[in-house]
């Protein structure tokens, strides 16, 4: 090789590594904006944020591979992070808003274990929930398909974690697109439909702290707005607040982590095992239901939804919840 056509080569390779270096540097920097400055499409007001509208016109309906191939979200925690925790108290009265049953027949839970596959799905409570399915950008901004669940609140409303609709830490690009509920979802079947999504909304604390880490778990819960539902088919679950610990608590959701896959709805009935991280602290059940969870509700009194599914302990079948306060009556009570 003459010294002429080292030049060059050196020249060329020292040229690729500027070009990488600056377009690192770029990314890196959009990143960095998107985690610094709010996202200037949702609206903030009393404590909520709510996305921009999500376009219907584009709207497709999810394959049967597409929901299969979804990644579970699930928060995990350490379980050094949790201890010495002081309870949840009420700041207020307490109260309970009755749900509604579907056309089908209410549930008989008189003989069943604590934890297994629900069966039928289309008995109440249990016909109220689903799976969501939508598509979320990971931290260097591209899109993947991921699932978690959600339960029916209302005639167009279905409840479901924060982490579901938004990513937290105030990104830009952090919200949910492409959204979809399947309620009673069974192995890639809807036989209730697929309902469109076309508006989340979230806490401000989740929205600007939360991290899938655990950071702010004690607001980690989010409502979507739907335009297409069957509520005949599912039923509406009710809504509890201010409640005391000493209540015997129903877990639904789909895990599709192992031993699970994702394509069978799961339960769990547990009386309070112990408090978490948070404040107001968040609180935990004997539960070993795993990603794919996220979501699903905290059921007591057979219709009322009384918590959801954030964050789990790995390896110690422990599920915890928010407690539901004043504050979450309000978020509830908010419209879009």
């Amino acid at each position: 090789m003459s010294k002429f056509q080292h030049h060059v080569h050196r020249c060329t390779f020292y040229s690729l590594i500027f070009a990488v270096i600056l377009i690192t540097s770029f990314a890196l920097n959009n990143i960095a904006n998107a985690s610094n400055n709010p996202d200037p499409r949702s609206v903030s007001e009393d404590g909520i944020v709510t996305s921009p509208l999500m376009n219907q016109t584009t709207a497709i309906a999810w394959t049967k591979e597409e929901m299969e191939n979804a990644v579970p979200l699930m928060t995990k925690i350490d379980k050094n992070q949790i201890s010495d925790i002081n309870r949840a108290m009420p700041d207020g009265p307490a109260g309970i808003i009755p749900g509604k049953l579907p056309d089908q027949k209410y549930a008989d839970n008189s003989s069943i274990d604590w934890s297994g596959e629900v069966n039928p799905y289309s008995e109440y409570p249990y016909s109220t929930v689903g799976k969501i399915f939508f598509r979320q950008r990971d931290i260097y901004g591209t899109f993947f398909s991921a699932v978690c669940s959600g339960a029916v609140i209302r005639e167009n409303e279905v409840w479901t974690a924060g982490h579901c609709v938004h990513r937290g830490s105030g990104l830009e690009f952090g919200w949910s697109t492409d959204m979809v509920f399947v309620p009673q979802y069974y192995d890639g079947y809807a036989p209730c439909g697929q309902w469109t999504i076309t508006q989340a909304k979230t806490t401000s604390d989740w929205y600007n702290n939360g991290t899938r880490d655990g950071l702010d778990p004690d607001h980690d819960y989010a409502k979507v707005l739907v335009s297409n539902p069957n509520t005949a088919c599912t039923g509406i679950l009710g809504f509890a607040y201010n409640q005391d610990y000493n209540q015997q608590y129903l877990s639904v959701g789909y895990p599709a982590e192992d031993p699970y896959n994702g394509q069978r709805m799961i339960f769990c009935w547990s009386t309070l095992l112990k408090l978490g991280i948070g404040s107001p602290a968040t609180y935990g059940i004997s539960c070993p239901m795993n990603g794919g969870t996220s979501g699903g509700p905290f059921i007591i009194n057979g219709n009322a939804l009384n918590g959801t599914n954030s964050y789990i302990v790995p390896g110690a079948n422990e599920l915890y919840s928010p407690y539901f306060n004043s504050d979450t009556k309000s978020f509830y009570d908010s419209g879009f």
